[in-house]
């Protein structure tokens, strides 16, 4: 149980909500938290079409259960899950109303998950709305989700609009939230629980990727990609797996992108560097040479050299018709730099204070 997604949260913490239902007997709710419960795992695993059956069925067998709005929380979930974004977002929006004074825990995290929705459908500016709301809403969150995942997820959608100043303020922040939760704890953060979490942060859907917003999904992707390079790190059986999908798949869906530019030459040739320039950032953190990687590291590097290797053959092939541009040519050519791990570069030689000897002109007398 300890993999799964917040849902579970109201299953197993939330006393209040069990108080409030003095009617019920303990054996009755502990049918209930089962049932539920092997409807979480299923979505933790990510089979979606499982846990919306699943949930239908407690919604079906158990409609005045105080857990019923946790059940549709997870059924919208599983929707989201299954690329059905707006009757996903239209049952966060129903629970959302019907939760936000009695059971705000719930409220807030159908807000939260509703900025999901929003980015998969291309409204960054409802997307941002619904994380301030949810942010606004912290203190009914996990510690890891308000001081962490938001801040992240902001950054990202300022990223994108080329906003800088607040994607690295609120970027900041998500650094200095995983800092704070760790220190509230009192302990080093569970692995499964700090994995979990930089997935959370570092997700970004493609569903909207276009030519149009191409550069920008580039900008995003490059400040959070490290929080799913740190969950990769992390060897989760679950959500270093997560990660790694996420990964292989927004570069394949970038990749295709570029390879789609067939009609403009330059065009493909920009969207290749900016690829490039972004896997660049990725190559930061495999591990140096003598460190050993995971198999989920193994994978996603191996597979960022074929993406690597096509996008090259695409703009040098690209180059031989219309040339790139002498920074391109610097930044991507195959003989480009390699990586320097020194703390401190060495100062810049000083110039030669030794004057140079007089220019002589062989068809005059330098005495005269």
């Amino acid at each position: 149980m300890k993999n799964l997604l917040p849902v579970a949260v109201f299953l197993l913490s939330g006393c209040s909500l069990l108080q409030r239902q003095p009617d019920n007997t303990s054996q009755v709710q502990a049918q209930e938290q089962a049932q539920l419960v092997n409807a979480e795992k299923a979505l933790a695993a990510g089979s979606f079409d499982q846990s919306v059956i699943l949930f239908k069925e407690f919604q079906g067998l158990h409609p005045q259960s105080q857990y019923l709005q946790a059940s549709r929380l997870g059924e919208a979930q599983s929707l989201a899950g299954q690329g059905k974004w707006h009757e996903a977002l239209d049952l966060y929006r129903d629970i959302a109303v019907k939760t936000r004074i009695y059971q705000p825990e719930i409220a807030a995290q159908a807000i939260y998950r509703m900025s999901f929705a929003y980015e998969a459908l291309g409204d960054d500016a409802k997307t941002v709305a619904s994380l301030l709301d949810a942010k606004n809403l912290g203190r009914y969150l996990p510690l890891e989700t308000a001081l962490a995942e938001i801040p992240a997820r902001l950054a990202i959608v300022y990223g994108r609009q080329d906003r800088e100043t607040e994607a690295v303020a609120y970027l900041n922040e998500a650094e200095h939230g995983i800092a704070k939760v760790q220190a509230e704890k009192g302990t080093e953060l569970p692995k499964d629980w700090l994995v979990k979490t930089y997935v959370q942060m570092g997700g970004v859907s493609t569903n909207q990727l276009s030519a149009d917003n191409f550069a920008a999904f580039i900008r995003g992707q490059k400040l959070v990609q490290v929080y799913l390079l740190r969950a990769l790190r992390l060897g989760d059986s679950v959500w270093s797996a997560r990660a790694l999908k996420t990964l292989m798949e927004t570069y394949r869906d970038l990749y295709t992108q570029v390879e789609a530019q067939t009609e403009s030459r330059q065009l493909q040739s920009h969207f290749g560097a900016e690829l490039l320039g972004l896997m660049e950032r990725a190559e930061l953190y495999r591990p140096l040479s003598g460190q050993s990687m995971n198999s989920y590291e193994s994978e996603f590097f191996a597979y960022l050299l074929e993406v690597r290797k096509k996008t090259e053959l695409l703009i040098y092939n690209a180059g031989e018709t219309m040339g790139l541009t002498e920074e391109s040519q610097r930044l991507h050519s195959l003989k480009r730099a390699g990586r320097v791990k020194v703390d401190v570069l060495l100062p810049e030689e000083k110039k030669s204070t030794i004057p140079l000897p007089l220019k002589v002109v062989p068809s005059e007398d330098p005495n005269l």
